[in-house]
């Protein structure tokens, strides 16, 4: 595929996104097969302090290794990541290695943008992975990127206003899991609205990406609908299906029927103790320990309709097919995700780890609340997201649908319109 195509399809890409144990035996870091001035360009998302330390880390450890090698990192704000890497990756020159949004890898293997790694990793190395981060970087049966960090999701309660509402806390187990029903009616129960003007004092419920589907994807298959056919070709009799369409109406009620949700998203309604259940990615964890410590929360398993689903996925890394120094830059890429190097990446970026070594090699993080269910809820119902070229226009047009839906709109009307639309854009990558 030609350089002009590449940027042409990958400009339109947004985001959908201590103790040390014998990890599993993998390639070294280096040496490799370094030369006097060689450079390595690295692009990643800006993540900020600490964040950043992580991969400073790695690019430390990897020049170490590998001396007369100098790796130009590019740290580049999330909001203009995508325009840079399509650019660099159109022109085939400023680019060997760069961060990968994971539900974009089909999108970069179905250009041919990334190497394919295979050779590069052992059995043991490559299986260390969890299985859905493993076929989240597989394309076409080939391993084409290497994940460094993950998400999960869980529901986020308020305690003390279940105490004042006098409302017993839903249990913390996956066997006392919540149906999305029994949440609306403790929900209602909960909600309070001092002055009866119909602007809730507290709110029942919200979600933390109230559009995405991300976190509406498992709503529609939690319900036992499907999301994409299993050959990638068509949403036809899956997004529109009577399960989906139910999901979505569901979805559509808790702002129109029930009112227990704001139409728009209020900042900070969980943190401020204006919001009794908040659905939200596991790193929300972290943010509530260390910036809202007077919060009283405990997490609740995700609610589900007929069998429980979570999402997953995060950030992978990858290497560009055309780089010159396609060792190197596996070097490289190894560093940042290596066994080793994503033990150290968890405890400076509190990302969920992406390998079963290091949630082993950390029990007082993983056999602890909240972290312990996050890390059932991957092993047991996560999914990802789906793994289509098209996804970046699969997703704008089902946000669409969700968020016409959250305004009132017939159910019916958009998921059908929404898998007419995403067919089209289908077609286009047959």
């Amino acid at each position: 595929m030609s350089h002009r195509t590449i940027l042409t399809i990958v400009l339109s890409f947004a985001l959908v996104s201590g103790g040390i144990l014998p990890g599993p035996s993998s390639s070294p870091v280096g040496p490799g097969p370094a030369q006097a001035a060689t450079e390595l360009q690295f692009l990643s998302v800006a993540r900020g302090e600490p964040r950043r330390q992580a991969i400073l880390a790695a690019v430390a450890d990897f020049e170490k290794a590998n001396p007369g090698v100098k790796v130009v990192l590019s740290e580049i704000p999330f909001d203009q990541f995508f325009q840079k890497a399509a650019i660099a990756l159109s022109s085939g020159s400023g680019i060997d290695v760069f961060d990968v949004d994971s539900p974009l890898v089909a999108s970069y293997g179905h250009q041919g943008a990334l190497l394919q790694l295979d050779k590069y990793y052992s059995k043991e190395n490559a299986q260390d992975f969890t299985k859905v981060e493993r076929d989240l970087a597989t394309y076409k049966g080939k391993m084409i990127s290497a994940p460094m960090g993950s998400t999960s999701v869980g529901m986020f309660v308020n305690v003390d206003l279940f105490k004042a509402a006098g409302l017993k806390l839903p249990g913390t187990d996956p066997k006392e899991r919540m149906t999305w029903d029994q949440v609306v009616e403790l929900a209602k129960k909960v909600q309070v609205d001092k002055n009866g003007n119909k602007i809730p004092d507290v709110w029942g419920l919200a979600f933390q990406q109230y559009d995405r589907p991300y976190m509406m994807l498992p709503l529609i298959l939690s319900n036992g609908a499907g999301d994409l056919s299993p050959d990638g070709t068509t949403v036809d009799g899956f997004l529109n299906s009577p399960a989906a369409i139910e999901a979505a109406r569901w979805y559509g009620d808790t702002f129109n029927k029930h009112k227990i949700s704001p139409r728009e998203q209020i900042p900070n309604l969980f943190y401020t103790g204006k919001l009794a259940m908040y659905v939200a990615p596991s790193y929300e964890a972290n943010t509530l320990k260390s910036q809202y410590p007077n919060v009283n929360w405990v997490l609740v398993p995700h609610p589900y309709f007929k069998k429980p689903v979570t999402e997953t996925g995060a950030w992978h890394a990858g290497v560009f097919s055309g780089t010159k120094h396609p060792d190197l830059a596996v070097a490289l890429l190894k560093a940042y995700t290596d066994p080793e190097p994503a033990k150290r990446n968890y405890k400076i970026m509190n990302y969920m780890p992406v390998r079963e070594s290091t949630f082993k090699a950390l029990p007082e993080t993983f056999e602890v609340m909240p972290n312990k269910l996050f890390y059932w809820e991957i092993v047991h119902t996560a999914i990802a997201r789906p793994r289509t070229p098209a996804y970046r226009e699969y997703e704008d047009l089902l946000r669409q649908a969700f968020a016409n839906v959250r305004q009132g709109a017939d159910a019916a009307k958009e998921m059908n319109a929404a898998a007419e639309k995403i067919n089209t854009q289908l077609r286009r990558y047959k």
